[in-house]
């Protein structure tokens, strides 16, 4: 039988200006002047509009599963911050040792094209609507900013 993946949601990230601000500061200290920090400020926002968090339902996994295989056609973004969750994702769990069996994993992917289909190790599969991100899943696994 072979493995199959099934999104079960695609979240938009959404950080308050008072999260972006404070990564900002952690990550570049006296560095910036207040005109810098906005303008990055800026910046930051933007990229953030495409960060989607994604829920993923592999069922009969196999020594083929590489979560750096999921990534969207044309992207050198590939999915990062990966981590396995519980089958009814309430809660995280350690890695398997061994990727078989059907297993839930939660990662976050930049520049997502909703256009475009999501790679994965299995092929590839739709991106089904992005929604907002729930509130439980934002609390189990908060999205942290990159520099």
């Amino acid at each position: 039988m072979s493995a199959t993946v099934e999104i079960l949601g695609a979240y938009r990230i959404s950080l308050s200006e008072e999260e972006i601000r404070s990564f900002l500061i952690e990550s570049f200290g006296d560095a910036l002047d207040d005109d810098e920090i906005e303008d990055m400020m800026a910046a930051k926002q933007e990229e953030l509009r495409s960060v989607v968090a994604f829920d993923v339902l592999i069922r009969g996994a196999d020594d083929r599963l590489d979560v750096g295989d999921f990534s969207q056609p044309d992207s050198d973004q590939v999915a990062y911050d990966e981590v396995f969750l519980t089958a009814d994702g309430q809660a995280i769990v350690d890695a398997p040792s061994k990727m078989s069996g059907d297993l839930r994993v939660y990662f976050f992917l930049h520049e997502v094209d909703e256009s475009k289909p999501l790679s994965t190790s299995y092929g590839t599969v739709a991106i089904p609507e992005i929604g907002p991100l729930p509130e439980h899943m934002a609390e189990l696994h908060p999205f942290t900013p990159v520099d």
